[in-house]
C-alpha cells in the first residue's frame, strides 16, 4: 500500500506529512459529521411528518422507514465496501460513495411520491456505506500508530458535532422551509468533501485482483431488510412474520456461505475468528440499538407534548453538546480506562438518564439534566465501541473492520428504531405517555445488557490468540543493535579486501556502526588454514 509522508516518517513532523495528516482528519471527520447529520435530519423529519398533515394518516411504523430505508443498505454494504476499500483503494471507494450519496440527497429533496423518497434514501445509504469504512480506513492506514486512537476519537466525536449542527439548525429549516430542506446541508457538505478527497493519498493495496462478492452483498442486504420488515410489521401481520424470519435466516445463511467460498467475499470471515472483534461487535450492535432508539424517542416525546419544532431543537441541543465534549475527552482517557471501561460507563449513564426521564411527568430541570447525561453516555460509547472493534483488526483489515463494526451499529440502529416504533404504536404500559415510556424502558434494558457485556469483558479479560506482544526494554534493543553491528564488522574483516562492504555513510546508512571496529576473537584466524 502506498503510504503518505506522515506514515512513512512515523511521526508526521515534515510539512508534507502535516498537510496529509490535517487533510485526512478533516475529510474523515467530515464524513462522519455528514452521515450523522443525515441521520438526525431523518429523525427530525419523522417527527415533523408524524404531527403534520402530510404524514398524519401514516402509522409510525411506515414513517420510520425514512430512517430504515437508509440504514438497511448502510448496514448491508458496509462490510463489502470496507473489503473493497482495502482491496481496490480507499480514496477511490470514498469518492464513489460521495458521488452516490450526493445524488441520493438531491433526489430526496426533489422527488414527490413517497416510494421514490424511500428509494432515494436507500441510494444515500449505499453511498454512506462506501464513505464510512473508506474514510476511517484511510485515517488508520496512513497515520502512524501513535496517532490512531486520537484519530478514532476525532472521527467518532464528529458524529456528535453533526448531530449538534443539524439539531441546532434543522428546527429552523423544518419550521421555515419544510422537512425536505433538512437534507440540503448534506448535499452541500458532500460536494465539498468530494473536492477535498482529491488531495488524499490513494491508500491502495497492491495485488487486488478478482471480482468482488456482489451476490453475497445482495443476500446480506436482503436478509437485513427482511429482519427490519418483520420487526416493524410484527403487530400488524401476526404470525405471518415467522415466514419472514425464516426467509431472513436463509438469506443471511446464503451470504455466509458465499463468504466461505468466494475469493473476495463480502464479509471478511477472518475478523470473526478474533474473539476481541466479536466482543466489540456485540457491544457496537447494542450501542446502535440504544443510540438510534433514543434519537427517535427524544423528538417524538417533545412533539407529543405540543412543543413547536424550534423549541424541540433547543431542548435537543444540550444532548449533542454533551456528545461532542464527552467524545473528545473519552479519546484522551481511553488508554487509561480501556475501551470496555468507556463502554461500561456510557451504558451506565444512558440507562440512568432514561430512569430519570421515566420519573418525570414532562420537560423539567431534571429532564434537561437527563438529556445531558444521555449525551455523555453516547459520547463515551461511541469511541469506546470504535476502539474495541477497529483496533482488534490487523492493519490490512482496518477498512473491513470499520465496515463490519459500523454495520453492527447500523443493524442495531435499524432494529432499535423498528422496535421503538412498534412499542410506541402498541404500548405495553399504561398512562398518557404509555408508548414513549415503554420505549424508554426498553432503552434501559438495552443499557443494562451493554453494561453487563462490558463488565464481563473487563473482569474476564483474556488475551487474543492472534495477538502476541513481546515487550522489550529499549536499552536491550540498543545493545542488541550495537552487538549486531560489531558482528557485521568482524565478519566483514574476514572477507578479501576487494569484496568488503564499503564504509558506511553516517548520513545515508540508518544502521549505526562502531567508529573503530576492534578485532574480535575471529580476527586472529584470518589467513590461517586448517
Amino acid at each position: 500500500m502506498r503510504s503518505s509522508p506522515a506514515a512513512v516518517t512515523g511521526t508526521g513532523t515534515t510539512g508534507a506529512g502535516r498537510r496529509y495528516g490535517v487533510m485526512l482528519r478533516l475529510v474523515g471527520a467530515g464524513v462522519m459529521l455528514t452521515v450523522m447529520a443525515d441521520t438526525t435530519a431523518t429523525t427530525l423529519a419523522v417527527g415533523v411528518l408524524r404531527y403534520a398533515p402530510a404524514g398524519a394518516g401514516m402509522p409510525l411504523g411506515d414513517l420510520v422507514w425514512l430512517t430504515s430505508a437508509a440504514f438497511i443498505p448502510i448496514a448491508a454494504l458496509l462490510a463489502t465496501a470496507g473489503r473493497w476499500a482495502d482491496l481496490f483503494g480507499r480514496r477511490r471507494v470514498l469518492a464513489v460513495g460521495l458521488v452516490v450519496f450526493v445524488l441520493g440527497g438531491i433526489a430526496t429533496v426533489t422527488v414527490e411520491p413517497w416510494s421514490y423518497v424511500l428509494a432515494a434514501r436507500a441510494v444515500q445509504g449505499a453511498g454512506a456505506a462506501a464513505m464510512i469504512p473508506a474514510s476511517l480506513g484511510l485515517l488508520l492506514g496512513e497515520l502512524p500508530e501513535s496517532q490512531r486512537r486520537g484519530a478514532i476519537a476525532l472521527w467518532s466525536s464528529a458524529s456528535g458535532l453533526g448531530c449538534l449542527l443539524m439539531q441546532a439548525g434543522g428546527g429552523w429549516l423544518a419550521a421555515t422551509v419544510g422537512w425536505r430542506a433538512l437534507f440540503v446541508p448534506d448535499v452541500v457538505i458532500g460536494v465539498a468533501l468530494l473536492v477535498a478527497s482529491a488531495w488524499l493519498p490513494p491508500g491502495r493495496r497492491a495485488g487486488a485482483k478478482g471480482v468482488p462478492d456482489v451476490l453475497g452483498a445482495w443476500l446480506l442486504a436482503a436478509g437485513i431488510a427482511v429482519v427490519v420488515l418483520a420487526i416493524s410489521k410484527a403487530m400488524a401481520w401476526g404470525m405471518d412474520v415467522v415466514w419472514l424470519a425464516l426467509a431472513a435466516l436463509a438469506l443471511l445463511g446464503g451470504a455466509l456461505a458465499q463468504a466461505r467460498h468466494h475469493r473476495l467475499p463480502a464479509i471478511d470471515l477472518a475478523l470473526w475468528r478474533r474473539p476481541r472483534f466479536v466482543w466489540g461487535w456485540l457491544a457496537t450492535w447494542g450501542f446502535g440499538a440504544l443510540s438510534y432508539g433514543l434519537l427517535t424517542v427524544q423528538p417524538l416525546y417533545l412533539l407529543h407534548l405540543g412543543y413547536p419544532m424550534l423549541e424541540v431543537a433547543m431542548w435537543l441541543t444540550p444532548t449533542s453538546v454533551a456528545v461532542v465534549v464527552t467524545s473528545f475527552l473519552a479519546g484522551k482517557v481511553v488508554k487509561r480506562v480501556g475501551a470496555y471501561g468507556l463502554i461500561y460507563a456510557g451504558s451506565l449513564l444512558c440507562g440512568g438518564a432514561c430512569v430519570i426521564v421515566l420519573t418525570q411527568a414532562g420537560p423539567t430541570v431534571w429532564g434537561l439534566v437527563a438529556s445531558v447525561v444521555v449525551g455523555m453516555g453516547v459520547g463515551a460509547l461511541a469511541p469506546g465501541t470504535s476502539v474495541a472493534t477497529t483496533l482488534a483488526a490487523r492493519p490490512h483489515q482496518y477498512a473491513s473492520a470499520v465496515g463490519a463494526a459500523t454495520m453492527a451499529r447500523m443493524v442495531g440502529g435499524a432494529v432499535g428504531v423498528a422496535v421503538v416504533s412498534v412499542v410506541i404504536d402498541h404500548p405495553f404500559m399504561t398512562g398518557p405517555f404509555a408508548g414513549l415510556a415503554g420505549a424508554l424502558a426498553l432503552c434501559v434494558a438495552i443499557s443494562v445488557l451493554i453494561g453487563a457485556l462490558a463488565l464481563t469483558k473487563i473482569t474476564r479479560l483474556r488475551p487474543d490468540p492472534g495477538d502476541v506482544m513481546i515487550k522489550v526494554p529499549r536499552r536491550l534493543l540498543l545493545e542488541l543493535r550495537m552487538t549486531l553491528a560489531t558482528v557485521a564488522a568482524e565478519a566483514d574483516a574476514l572477507l578479501p579486501v576487494e569484496t568488503r562492504t564499503p564504509p558506511a555513510d553516517p548520513y545515508k546508512d540508518p544502521v549505526p556502526r562502531p567508529r573503530t571496529a576492534e578485532p574480535g576473537p575471529l580476527a586472529g584466524t584470518r589467513g590461517h588454514t586448517h
